[in-house]
């Protein structure tokens, strides 16, 4: 009996040491897939707005789409040879943190009307 009180011990004592670690390759976890939504949604956001541009769709229309980011997202357009291009960049927050140097960066490109 005395042994099985000494292991339940060394049990607890095991879950008290693995329990941290599991619980942060969780919020790792989580925090992968959270980032790899933003990303989802700027690709998504990006080659709307630059369809749009190509299409020669009214200022508002762009306006709104972009509106529609919010103000954490950075956006600008280029055209070159006969592409309009749209560059959104996104920072990156991790589990409620916002690490400044982190940015999520996507370019999305459309062939202009009549090109």
């Amino acid at each position: 009996m005395a042994a099985a009180k000494k292991e339940s011990g060394s049990v607890t004592a095991e879950l008290v040491l693995t329990l941290p670690a599991v619980v942060l390759v969780f919020g790792l976890a989580l925090s992968a897939m959270s980032i790899q939504v933003q990303r989802m949604q700027l690709v998504s956001a990006a080659s709307e707005i630059a369809r749009a541009i190509a299409r020669d769709e009214p200022i508002a229309v762009v306006d709104a789409l972009v509106d529609e980011l919010g103000d954490q997202v950075g956006f600008e357009f280029q055209e070159e040879a006969g592409l309009v291009c749209v560059v959104l960049k996104s920072g990156v927050a991790l589990v409620g943190l916002d690490f400044a140097g982190l940015d999520l960066i996507e370019t999305q490109c459309a062939k202009a009307q009549g090109q």
